[in-house]
């Protein structure tokens, strides 16, 4: 009888480097957390959001879903480049998505903004994505563009949501 050879466990140095990390962000003492708590208590303008469409650049691969109806919250933090954003909607593969994540927008051209949306999604074939974005405004309403290439098995495509400043 043979038994199967064990995988092989690598080092890698990035992988010590991460680990060591996450033990002292996890160790560091109560007080050093007082600045996230202060970025989160930060003024900043609360947003409704409305997801909407989405349009496949290769919609033979699949039957897509391309009206995403949903909702969510947004909150921008005054001075910096984040957003927090937490919703739902009706994702491309006609599967529900609860999705939580933020946006980092740190070029401005007036009022387009660049960045990416970074979330933890229900509902996809990864929980994880990352998804280059604009942002266009005009004072109390706006609109989030996202953007994916084609790739090998799967569509790219464009999402549109829209939004409304609440406070």
């Amino acid at each position: 009888m043979t038994h199967p050879a064990r995988p092989s466990i690598r080092h890698h140095p990035l992988s010590t480097l991460a680990c060591l990390a996450l033990v002292a962000l996890v160790s560091t003492p109560a007080r050093a957390a007082a600045p996230l708590d202060d970025f989160i208590d930060a003024p900043g303008r609360h947003w409704l959001v409305l997801s909407g469409v989405s349009h496949h650049f290769q919609p033979d691969r699949r039957d897509w879903r391309e009206s995403n109806p949903g909702a969510g919250i947004e909150k921008e933090f005054t001075g910096t480049p984040w957003v927090a954003t937490a919703g739902y909607f009706r994702n491309s593969y006609d599967r529900n998505t609860f999705y939580a994540g933020a946006r980092w927008m740190p070029l401005a051209l007036g009022p387009l903004r660049l960045g990416a949306f970074g979330l933890i999604a229900s509902g996809y074939p990864s929980p994880v994505l990352l998804l280059p974005a604009a942002l266009i405004q005009m004072g109390r309403v706006g609109a989030n563009l996202v953007a994916i290439p084609n790739l090998p098995g799967y569509s790219g495509y464009l999402g549109l949501q829209v939004r409304f400043a609440v406070d």
